[in-house]
């Protein structure tokens, strides 16, 4: 399944597109969802995460470490 995704601003309530040349003559879905709405969900999930691991100090430094390893092989 082929998807696009395009972050626009609307203007008067007005929405205008143009897609790449392979959505041509398709029939297609659109969904508008607001931009802030979907950043404060998301922001609101991790919250809930916070203080739910109860690690010892040592094991939130070690867990560190890991998360710190871990994006150094992403480089």
């Amino acid at each position: 399944m082929e998807a696009y995704r395009q972050v626009v601003k609307l203007k008067n309530n007005t929405l205008k597109l143009l897609l790449p040349n392979s959505f041509k003559e398709k029939e297609v879905e659109v969904i508008i969802v607001p931009c802030e709405e979907k950043r404060n969900k998301k922001k609101e999930e991790i919250a809930k995460l916070r203080g739910k691991l109860n690690l010892s100090e040592t094991q939130y430094i070690n867990f560190q470490n890991d998360v710190k390893k871990s994006r150094k092989e992403w480089e």
